[in-house]
C-alpha cells in the first residue's frame, strides 16, 4: 500500500487506541487536569507515531531482549517491506488510480469541514458585531447581546444575555465562562476541531473531540463548586441554561451531557493512587511504535545465479564439438526486452552471418567448436550500435576446453544514455545441459533462460532506480530498498546476504556511515576491502578507521608511552579481546590475517598507550604491540630502547 493509506490507517488506529484509554479507564477519574493533557498531547502525538518506524532502531541488537520482544509484535503497516527480488510477472500493481481517489475524497472531506469551521467562525464575528461590550478589565471582555443564546466563551470573551438570567446566576455563569479563558481552554476546542477536519471520516477523532470539550467543563464545573456553597443550585440552573439554543463553537455554560456533567460533580474524588493509571498510556504508545514498525526487507530465496564471464562452469557437460552462443538482451532503461536487433557473428574476426533477436530479445547460435591443441579459437556476436551502444559477446575454445561457457543476459542502453546503466551477466549452463535434450536445444534454452530471467529483472530496475532518485550519493554505503549501493552508485551488496564489518565487528551500514561522516573521497582499499559473491555483489564487505601498519613512530611518541609486559606470562586469550598488532600488523576480522600467535612464539610483549596507541588507532588510549619474529624482520619496529 502507498504511504498516504498506511499513514491514514495508522493514524486511525492510534486515535481509536487514545480514544478508548480514556472512555475505558481515564474517564471516571476525578483528575480533571491531566485528563485535559492527555487529551491534549496524546491525540497530537497520534499524528506523529505513524512517522516513526523503530524497526532500524532495534535492527543493530538483534541479541537483546528488546528485539525478541517487538520482532513477536505483529505489524498493523499496510506497507510491505519490499522484497530483493520481483519477478515481472508477480510485480505488485502500483495503486496509483486507488492512492488518487482516497487522496479526492480526503481533500473533499477536509474542504466540506474548513467549511463548516469557517461558518462558526463567521457566526461568531457576527454575534460579536451585535454585542454591547461592557467590561474590559484584565485579560478578559465581557459582551452583552440580545439573541436568545446560551451564555458562552471563546478566546478571551464572555457572551451573554443579561435579560435572560438574575443576578446571582450570573455571578456563577460568569464564574464558569472565567475560567475558561483564564486557562485557555478555547485552545483545545480549536485542536479537537482541528482533529476532527483532518480526520472527518474516523468516529474516534469525534468522540475524541467530544471527550476533550466534556472533560473543560468538568474542570470549568469542578472551580465553580470550589466557591459554591449549594451544589444543587448551581446543578439546577445548569438545567435552566441549557434550555437555550447555543453557539456550537465556543464553551457553553450548560453544553455537553448535562446527566455526566452532574453525576462527575457528586462522585467521589479518585484516590491519588489511581494516578499511576497514567503510566499505562506509555505502554501503550510502545505498543504502537511497535505494531507501526516496518518489517526488515526480506530476501526473496530466489537469487540471481551468475558466473564469471571467464568461467568454464559447465562445460564438462556441454556437447562435445559444439558451442551454443546464446542470451536475452533487454533494454536497461525500461527491462523490456530487445527485439530483431542484428548481431553479426565472426569466427576469429571473420565474418560469417547476421542473426536477429527475436520477440523475447533471444538469441541463439549454435556453432562448431572443434579445438586445435595449443590454439586458441573465438566465436564472437556483436552489434555495432544505433539505437542501442555497441555489444558484444562470444565464447573462446581450445581443444575440448571452452572458456565462458555460460549464458548471457545483457541489459543494453540506448545511444546517449550513461553507460553506468549497462548490466552484463553470465548464468550458469550446467543445470541447462543436465537435463536438456540436443533436438529442441533452442527452444529448451529460451525456456531456460526466461525462467531464470526476473532476478535479473528486477536487480536491474533496482539499480536504475537508485540511479534516478540518488544523483549524488553522500554516503559511503547507501540502502535502497534492499540494495547498498556505494557513492559510485554501484549495487554492492544485499540486506540479508551481504555482511558488513567495521573495525572487524559486525555493523550496520548506519555505523559505517557514522564513522566516515564529514568524509568526502572515495575509501581507498586500506578503508574498505570487498570479498565478491558473483559480479559486484559482495558476500562480506570490511571497513577500517584506522591503517593496518604504519611507519617507525618518532622517538618522542615513543617514550613514556611503553610498558613491558612478561611474555612468558602474557594470557593470550586477550588477544581475542584487546586490539594488537603482530610483527608490525593490525590483526582484525576481515581485513589482514587476523592471527593469534601461539605461546611458545611470542618474543615480546608491549602494552602501547597514549600518544603512541593513538599513532596507530586515533581512537585508542591502549594497544598490545606482540612479536614473534626477530627484531631486524617485525615490520617498522618502535625503538623501544627509548623509555
Amino acid at each position: 500500500m502507498a504511504p498516504l493509506p498506511d499513514y491514514l490507517l495508522k493514524l486511525s488506529i492510534s486515535l481509536a487506541v487514545v480514544t478508548l484509554f480514556y472512555e475505558l479507564v481515564l474517564r471516571r477519574l476525578t483528575f480533571y487536569q491531566r485528563n485535559r493533557w492527555y487529551l491534549f498531547f496524546y491525540s497530537a502525538l497520534c499524528f506523529v507515531v505513524p512517522l516513526v518506524d523503530i524497526g532500524n532502531l532495534v535492527e543493530t541488537n538483534k541479541e537483546a531482549i528488546s528485539y525478541v520482544v517487538i520482532q513477536k509484535i505483529p505489524t498493523l503497516s499496510a506497507a510491505p517491506a519490499a522484497p530483493a527480488y520481483i519477478a515481472p510477472g508477480d510485480a505488485p500493481m502500483e495503486p496509483t488510480a486507488s492512492v488518487d481517489w482516497i487522496f479526492i475524497v480526503l481533500i473533499t472531506g477536509m474542504a466540506v469541514m474548513l467549511l463548516r469551521f469557517g461558518f462558526h467562525i463567521l457566526s461568531l464575528i457576527k454575534i460579536k458585531r451585535q454585542s454591547r461590550l461592557v467590561s474590559d478589565e484584565g485579560d478578559v471582555r465581557i459582551y452583552h447581546f440580545d439573541q436568545q443564546l446560551t451564555p458562552f466563551s471563546f478566546g478571551k470573551s464572555i457572551f451573554y444575555n443579561p435579560a435572560m438570567h438574575d443576578v446571582v446566576e450570573l455571578q456563577d455563569i460568569i464564574l464558569h465562562e472565567y475560567i475558561h479563558v483564564t486557562q485557555r481552554h478555547t485552545v483545545d476546542v480549536l485542536w479537537a476541531e482541528l482533529v476532527c477536519i483532518l480526520n472527518w471520516y474516523n468516529p474516534f477523532a469525534w468522540k475524541l473531540s467530544h471527550a476533550i470539550r466534556q472533560n473543560l467543563e468538568y474542570i470549568a464545573d469542578e472551580k465553580v463548586l470550589e466557591n459554591h456553597a449549594d451544589t444543587k443550585a448551581y446543578q439546577y440552573l445548569l438545567l435552566k441554561t441549557a434550555m437555550g439554543p447555543e453557539f456550537r463553537l465556543a464553551h457553553q455554560f450548560g453544553y455537553l451531557s448535562l446527566k455526566k456533567r452532574i453525576v462527575m460533580m457528586n462522585k467521589t474524588r479518585s484516590p491519588r493512587i489511581l494516578l499511576a493509571c497514567f503510566w499505562f498510556s506509555l505502554p501503550l504508545l510502545a505498543l504502537l511504535l511497535a505494531a507501526f514498525r516496518n518489517e526488515l526487507p526480506q530476501v526473496v530465496s530466489k537469487k540471481p545465479r551468475m558466473v564469471y564471464m571467464n568461467s568454464a562452469e559447465g562445460s564438462k557437460k556441454a556437447p562435445k564439438g559444439i558451442l551454443h552462443i546464446a542470451g536475452l538482451l533487454l533494454d536497461a532503461q525500461t527491462g523490456k526486452p530487445i527485439a530483431n536487433l542484428p548481431l553479426k557473428l565472426s569466427h576469429d574476426e571473420r565474418y560469417i552471418r547476421t542473426i536477429q533477436t527475436d520477440a523475447d530479445g533471444f538469441y541463439f547460435q549454435e556453432v562448431a567448436s572443434k579445438g586445435e591443441k595449443g590454439v586458441m579459437h573465438t566465436y564472437s556476436l556483436s552489434y555495432d550500435g544505433g539505437k542501442f551502444v555497441p555489444f558484444v559477446t562470444g565464447k573462446s575454445y581450445q581443444s575440448d576446453y571452452a572458456f565462458g561457457d555460460g549464458f548471457g543476459i545483457n541489459f543494453l542502453n540506448k545511444e546517449g544514455q550513461p553507460s553506468e546503466r549497462f548490466g552484463h551477466y553470465y548464468i550458469p549452463s550446467n543445470a541447462f545441459y543436465g537435463h536438456y535434450k540436443p533436438a529442441r536445444t533452442r527452444a529448451e534454452l529460451k525456456t531456460y533462460l526466461l525462467k531464470e530471467l526476473p532476478p535479473f529483472v528486477a536487480e536491474n530496475r533496482l539499480k536504475v532506480e537508485f540511479r534516478e532518485t540518488h544523483r549524488f550519493p553522500k554516503d559511503v554505503l547507501t540502502l535502497y530498498k534492499t540494495g547498498y549501493f556505494d557513492r559510485k552508485k554501484d549495487l554492492v551488496g544485499y540486506v540479508g546476504e551481504t555482511k558488513l564489518y567495521l573495525d572487524g565487528k559486525e555493523a550496520t551500514h548506519k555505523d559505517i556511515n557514522e564513522a566516515f561522516r564529514g568524509y568526502p573521497y572515495i575509501l581507498s582499499q586500506a578503508q574498505e576491502r570487498r570479498l565478491l559473491q558473483t559480479n559486484s555483489i559482495c558476500s562480506e564487505i570490511v571497513y577500517l578507521t584506522f591503517p593496518l601498519h604504519r611507519d617507525t613512530p618518532p622517538p618522542a611518541l615513543v617514550k613514556g608511552n611503553i610498558e613491558f609486559i612478561d611474555a612468558s606470562a602474557f594470557d593470550l586469550t586477550r588477544l581475542k579481546n584487546e586490539p594488537y598488532l603482530l610483527d608490525g600488523f593490525r590483526q582484525v576480522y576481515g581485513a589482514s590475517s587476523n592471527l593469534i600467535p601461539l605461546k611458545e612464539e611470542v618474543k615480546t610483549v608491549v602494552l602501547l598507550k597514549g600518544m603512541l596507541a593513538r599513532y596507530y588507532d586515533p581512537s585508542l588510549d591502549k594497544i598490545l604491540w606482540i612479536e614473534t619474529r626477530p627484531v631486524k624482520e617485525v615490520f617498522e619496529r618502535p625503538d623501544f630502547a627509548v623509555k
